[in-house]
């Protein structure tokens, strides 16, 4: 599944989940994609909804403290970056890739990486 988020600078970030995003995660960082990606799904699942459905869009004013005090950010860099240097292996490593950015907002991407992720555990009848 390919996702392509407009940031408010004017770039555009685009964003790929495959079988091959695991890897590349294992590969760069030497933890387990699925075990970090489930901790961070933890901390969102309080922020990712509106009134009582589930949606893609983040209210970030809803973050508990003690999803805050769980939240690490390098882990929500490093599955960003695995989804990006899935769609474009071209991108360097994380930091590198991190200085391209005057910002990365979680408010404009985490709807577009929650839908990336989600697609991994989603399997589809033939």
């Amino acid at each position: 599944m390919l996702k392509v988020v407009n940031l408010p600078d004017g770039k555009q970030l685009a964003l790929r989940s495959s079988a091959a995003t695991a890897i590349l995660y294992k590969n760069q960082f030497g933890t387990d994609f699925f075990a970090d990606m489930i901790r961070l799904a933890k901390v969102f699942d309080n922020v990712q909804s509106t009134g009582d459905k589930k949606s893609n869009d983040f209210d970030l004013t809803k973050m508990a403290y003690d999803d805050i005090a769980n939240l690490d950010m390098g882990t929500l860099y490093k599955v960003v970056w695995a989804f990006a240097k899935n769609a474009d292996s071209s991108i360097g490593d994380l930091e590198t890739w991190l200085g391209t950015f005057d910002a990365l907002p979680l408010d404009v991407t985490m709807g577009a990486v929650m839908e990336l992720m989600q697609s991994l555990f989603t399997t589809t009848k033939n």
